[in-house]
């Protein structure tokens, strides 16, 4: 019978000596020739019990367990830890959607702060969206996650948002002298200040701290909170609001 390289260590324990392949010999084969579907699985069930146990308290088995035919040389096989997994999950997490942002950005019958707007009202949607369904990021129950997402803030879509800035600066419908600093406030105001997931503010306090970076942003010559913006922001709030 021909050789046959393993990944998964518990996907041929039952050879067939006639050279015929049984089922689950057959679901591996199929794990080891796509490996993106095999990397998607781990990083969906690791979100979902790092959502529902917490970092700290979900381990490499529990992810096995959850996935129910997969052996731990198979997750080692594309993570090299938990902590490895993590990284993966908020990196996704980060990617999401980034390319109908980039769709926005490269839209040359947009204004720099049209595209500023359309961008904050495509990213507030999709935090409205992940109230509605339920998969919110539990920063507080997962420090790890909150460290990683606070080191992304300033990340890639700081260079993006730069470059919208600038863009707004050439055709005017922008004031600034530091495009890059301002990315940066806005990404930390709108990731971090106001984040539902993050602060548990009152109505009158989120309102409060809204409208005094409105105010700020305007007298700054960066008007990026238009009534949609305002409205869509009351809404996700809501949204993320606990049960009582």
């Amino acid at each position: 019978m021909e050789k046959r390289t393993l990944t998964d260590h518990h996907c041929f324990d039952n050879i067939h000596t006639d050279g015929m392949y049984n089922e689950n010999e057959v679901n591996c084969m199929a794990r080891n020739k796509y490996p993106e579907v095999t990397i998607n699985r781990i990083l969906d069930t690791a979100m979902k019990l790092f959502m529902s146990k917490g970092y700290e308290h979900t381990t490499i088995q529990d992810i096995i367990d959850e996935l129910g035919d997969l052996s731990k040389g198979a997750i080692y096989h594309h993570f090299k830890s938990k902590e490895e997994i993590m990284d993966a999950v908020n990196k996704r997490m980060a990617e999401q959607g980034i390319g109908d942002i980039k769709t926005i950005v490269d839209d040359s019958s947009l204004t720099g702060i049209d595209k500023l707007r359309k961008m904050l009202l495509f990213s507030i949607a999709s935090a409205q969206h992940e109230a509605i369904d339920k998969t919110v990021p539990p920063f507080l129950k997962n420090p790890q996650l909150l460290a990683l997402h606070m080191r992304d803030t300033l990340g890639s879509a700081s260079a993006l948002l730069t470059g919208v800035i600038e863009e707004g600066i050439q055709d005017g419908s922008i004031q600034t002298t530091q495009p890059r600093e301002l990315s940066q406030m806005i990404l930390l105001f709108f990731n971090v200040w106001i984040n539902p997931w993050m602060y548990s503010w009152t109505a009158d306090e989120m309102k409060g701290i809204v409208h005094f970076m409105k105010d700020l942003l305007d007298k700054m010559g960066v008007p990026i909170f238009s009534n949609e913006i305002l409205q869509s922001l009351e809404v996700l709030y809501s949204l993320s609001q606990p049960e009582k």
